[in-house]
Order: C-alpha cells, then structure tokens, then sequence
C-alpha cells in the first residue's frame, strides 16, 4: 500500500526522516518523484505515464486543499505529504532526501500540472548514461525542443532569470527554471538544497557549479494550453528566483557582494569630500548636500567593507572547520 506521511509544524524535521526512511527500499534504479500543489486534474495522467519508465513514482504534495494526494495514490504513487504548504523549494529537498534514503541510481523530477510529459523521461536518463552528466535539464529550448507557444511575458522572464543564474553560477543553460531533470546518485549527495521558494532551480545550478558537476541538457516536449499559471503569479514567482540568486551570492561571495559596493561609496565619499572642500575654499562655505552626501557615502561604504571582511572570515572558518 502506498505511504502516506503526515506532520504538524513542530515536529517536521523528525517526521520527515521517518518519512523518507520508510519510503526507503535496499533496491535501487530509478524515481521518479513528482512536487504537487492543487494539481488533482492531472496528477493522475502524471503519474500513471511515469510509473511506465522508473521503478517508482513519489508524490510530495505540498499542502494540497484538493484531492491531489487521493488521486495520486489511486494510480499507484508513494505520497509524502505536507500538511501545509511550504513552497515548491520545500518539495524539491524532500523530493532530494526520500531519493537518497532509497539510494537511487538516478531521481528525475518533473511538475504535475501536465506542463511536462512523462514519454521524455527515458530521454533525459538516456542523456546522463551517454554523456555520463550528473544532472540532465529538460530544456524547452535546447535542439530537438518541441513546445506550445510560450506567452512573451514568459519567455521575457524566462531569460532574464537565466541570465542571472549564469552570473552567480558561471555555467551557461538554456532552461534554468525548467523542473524537468535527472539527477545521478552523486548529485543528489553533492547537493544540499535549502531554499524553500521557486529559487530553488537556479540554488541547484550554482552549488553544481561549486562541486563541478558535470550538466547537460535535453529538448523536451511542453504544452501550456489548460496549464495554470504558478500559484504565486510570474511576477512574485520571478522577483522569488532573484531574491534567491542574491542571498547565495552574498553567502558565497561576500567580499564581492558587500566589500567592492563598499569601497565604491567610500571612493564616492572622498570625491564629495574634496568637491565640497574646494568649494569652501573658494567661497568660506559649506555645501550642505555635498557634506549630507559625503557622510552617507562614508557610513554606508565602512558598512559594506567590514561587512564583507566579516562575512569571508566567518566562511573561511566554517571552510577550515569542515576539511
């Protein structure tokens, strides 16, 4: 029989071990494990296509007031549910754990609106095996792509959040929001996943690129006629992607993301120092906007600064403390 887990807030890291650990067999292969929110209309076709190319089929329903986890159990799914909705990053990470308890040989993941079709799934594992990549990406726009007509405003956002994950992750990718991928085993143990939001996707490709694993891409078959739009809309979704980008820059590269803005105000600072000196002494008078500005620039550059020199050497410890 299919499992089923449930947790309130206060217990859910130990609730979601036990979880995952009894989702756990010694076999393993492949999964496919499928993040759901309110997708009862199609997590059923979802579900029954994929159980056709992996050994198994988890459902991580997030929080779903619909019968998402019924119907995903009905056609044979493992559910592992949340019981209140935590986020697609949320599911993603549990999505992570239960593959890693199992000890798959590769995890392929992709959304249950009916956005993606499951047919491709053989394609993306056969990708990983013949380039040997530790993460294959479902791109819809990769050669041999074939999609419906993606609205402008998604294209538009689709590109400039990849733009942004190829600046803090060096790795260029044609779909770095496409949930559609295979993971191999040694992805899944080199990657810690710890956003809760739609940041996720990008999160996944800058820590790939700091444990060099090696990632391809794969022309995938997408349809958006009848497919909703994300629960948070394209603006929040987008603003969610970035926001996430650069808490992980400023984590990873302090010095870069507060130190060079820092010194870029002090040196700010100085010009409207000696600016508002000359002025006074031609005139024998102070310019208050330059003195305004020049103590602001002051502040807010020592603040970058010590903040960047802090931030590394408190990286550089925890770096030293882990080898």
């Amino acid at each position: 029989m299919p499992f089923q887990n449930e947790f309130d807030d206060g217990k859910q890291p130990a609730n979601r071990a036990t979880g995952a650990a009894m989702l756990a067999t010694s076999a393993r292969g492949s999964m496919v494990a499928i993040p759901a929110y309110n997708e009862e209309l199609t997590i059923g076709s979802i579900v029954a296509r994929a159980r056709r190319h992996a050994d198994r089929v988890v459902v991580v329903d997030d929080g779903s007031d619909d019968s998402t986890a019924e119907v995903a159990e009905l056609v044979g799914a493992e559910v592992f549910r949340h019981l209140t909705n935590e986020g697609y990053g949320s599911a993603i990470r549990d999505c992570f754990e239960i593959a890693r308890d199992c000890d798959v040989d590769v995890l392929v993941t992709l959304d249950g609106d009916g956005q993606h079709n499951p047919d491709d799934i053989p394609q993306l594992i056969d990708e990983m095996r013949e380039s040997g990549a530790d993460i294959v990406i479902g791109s819809r726009f990769a050669r041999g792509a074939k999609n419906g007509t993606i609205p402008r405003y998604r294209k538009f956002g689709m590109k400039v959040l990849d733009h942004a994950t190829m600046l803090s992750s060096g790795l260029r990718v044609t779909d770095s929001q496409s949930g559609f991928r295979a993971y191999s085993r040694k992805a899944l143990h080199a990657i810690d996943v710890n956003q809760n939001g739609m940041g996720v996707s990008s999160e996944i490709i800058i820590r790939a690129a700091d444990s060099k694993l090696k990632i391809r891409e794969a022309g995938i078959v997408t349809r958006y006629d009848g497919i909703r739009d994300s629960s948070k809309g394209p603006v929040r979704h987008g603003l969610d992607v970035i926001n996430s980008i650069i808490r992980l820059i400023a984590q990873k590269r302090p010095i870069l993301f507060f130190g060079v803005p820092g010194l870029f105000f002090l040196v700010a600072g100085a010009l409207l120092f000696l600016r508002a000196l000359d002025v006074f002494n031609r005139t024998n008078n102070l310019i208050t906007i330059y003195m305004l500005g020049w103590l602001f620039c002051v502040g807010v550059g020592l603040f970058g600064v010590l903040a960047g020199l802090l931030l590394w050497s408190v990286q550089d410890i925890n770096v030293r403390a882990t080898r």
